[in-house]
C-alpha cells in the first residue's frame, strides 16, 4: 500500500480536483454524487471505493458492494471532489481499473466492511490493490464495467 503522504501518480487528479474548487461557491462544492455502477458482464461484480467524507475529513474505505450481472446499483452519495474505486468479477478473473489506469494502492479485506484507511503495510487477511482517481460532477455518476 502507498502511504498517503507517499510517491503516487495523481498530480493530474489533484490538479484537476484543486481546479475545480478554485472559485466554486461553497455550496457547489457539498453537492452530492450518486455513484453507480454498471455491470456490463455475464458475471457478479464487487467494488470498493475510497474517500473522504466531509464528516470525519480521513480517508474511508468502504467495500464490498455487489453488482448483479447486467445490471445497475447506486452505491454511494458523496460529497467530495475525489473518489477511488476498485471492482473485480466474482473469482477475481478480471479487474477494474486494468493495471495503467491505477492511481493509488489501498489495502482491502475479504469481507464487507467501511473504515479508516490507515497508511503502512497490509494487515494479515487482506490484499493491497489498485484504484482509480476519479473527479466526478455533482449528480449522477456512472461507471460501466465491461470485460
Amino acid at each position: 500500500m502507498v502511504p498517503l503522504g507517499g510517491e503516487m501518480r495523481m498530480e493530474g487528479l489533484a490538479a484537476v480536483a484543486a481546479m475545480a474548487m478554485i472559485g466554486t461557491p461553497v455550496a457547489a462544492q457539498q453537492q452530492q454524487t450518486e455513484i453507480v455502477f454498471c455491470n456490463k458482464t455475464g458475471s457478479k461484480i464487487f467494488t470498493a471505493l475510497a474517500n473522504v467524507p466531509q464528516t470525519t475529513k480521513k480517508w474511508t474505505l468502504t467495500a464490498w458492494q455487489t453488482i448483479p450481472a447486467g445490471s445497475c446499483k447506486s452505491v454511494a452519495r458523496l460529497n467530495t471532489a475525489l473518489f477511488y474505486y476498485y471492482a473485480e468479477k466474482e473469482g477475481r478473473t478480471y479487474h477494474w481499473p486494468g493495471q495503467s489506469g491505477v492511481d493509488k494502492t489501498f489495502c482491502v479485506p475479504s469481507r464487507a466492511i467501511t473504515r479508516e484507511i490507515v497508511g503502512g503495510t497490509c494487515p494479515a487477511g487482506e490484499r493491497s490493490v489498485g484504484f482509480k482517481g476519479t473527479v466526478p460532477n455533482p449528480g449522477k455518476y456512472t461507471i460501466n464495467l465491461t470485460s
